[in-house]
């Protein structure tokens, strides 16, 4: 058996990640770029001749002309480790208005056409070729709780270098699957918690960024096979499938959680923390930003 996350991109010109596990969990494939739905099906058959879970981030099921579809709804209604997930709503009307098309659907139908075998379904057991909806969100709330929410996706309001120090941290916290129930044995070999991260452009991050979700909903194809998760919604108007670990493997406090300060630092702080046993984060600020924080301070 293989596992194939899909972080699937809205529309045809953007990147797409995709990211396969083999059964003794190792990855095997891990790329992002831009992909057409033949490729995608292609990617998906070449490693699914033994049967496969492909775990795809996109509504994949819209039958909804308006308004929302249940399962966004009912995820949403759903506490999960004492906390809410906060989806993308959609309909197909919309879909269409702003991409031109159901881009999941279309690639259901590439991969199906390609492999028929394939089930579009919520119903894991006895299945050999299965496609869910997933998505990384919910994965990290399901198996890092204690760590939620990790903030690493390029946001408007929210300055690019926090964002590297949350994907520093996301990738830090992958480590933790080499002892998870299935264990992946090869995390480093794909992401690696380096300086790197903090020099990376958006495009590079970007890059990294859908790897990275790719990676999510491949693990999560892989833990479902072996344990229960949850399944909101059902196969006829739409599911969205995540796992979530037992409460008694939620790792209390023991997380990198990182603490914005957004002050000037001074009486040796950065190296008060480091011998503290905690790692500092420091960014060098000029011109108005530096006044404006200079104000701040005085």
């Amino acid at each position: 058996m293989r596992y194939i996350g899909i972080d699937l991109a809205w529309t045809y010109a953007n990147e797409s990640g995709i990211c396969v596990i083999a059964d003794n969990g190792e990855i095997v494939y891990c790329e992002s770029q831009v992909f057409s739905d033949e490729m995608i099906a292609d990617i998906v058959a070449e490693h699914s001749q033994e049967g496969a879970i492909v775990g795809i981030d996109a509504p994949l099921i819209v039958n909804n002309e308006t308004g929302s579809r249940y399962c966004d709804g009912a995820i949403m209604r759903e506490k999960i480790h004492g906390k809410n997930l906060s989806v993308f709503t959609c309909s197909k009307s919309f879909m269409l208005n702003h991409f031109g098309v159901v881009r999941g659907e279309e690639v259901v139908k590439a991969i199906r056409k390609r492999m028929p075998a394939f089930a579009l379904t919520g119903d894991l057991t006895n299945k050999k070729h299965v496609i869910i909806e997933t998505f990384p969100t919910g994965i990290t709330l399901g198996l890092f709780p204690d760590a939620f929410p990790i903030k690493y996706k390029i946001k408007h309001k929210i300055k690019f270098e926090t964002t590297k120090t949350e994907m520093g941290r996301m990738v830090n916290l992958l480590k933790r699957l080499s002892d998870f129930n299935p264990p992946v044995h090869n995390i480093e070999d794909f992401f690696n918690h380096s300086l790197s991260i903090q020099a990376m452009s958006k495009k590079g991050f970007k890059n990294l960024e859908d790897k990275l979700d790719a990676f999510l909903c491949a693990y999560a194809a892989y833990w479902l096979a072996n344990n229960q998760g949850k399944v909101f919604g059902d196969d006829q108007d739409g599911f969205i499938t995540i796992p979530i670990i037992d409460e008694n493997e939620v790792r209390d406090g023991k997380s990198e959680k990182v603490k914005v300060y957004n002050k000037l630092i001074r009486d040796k702080i950065p190296q008060i923390i480091e011998d503290s046993g905690k790692k500092a984060i420091i960014e060098k600020v000029s011109g108005p930003e530096y006044l404006d924080l200079l104000n701040v301070t005085l």
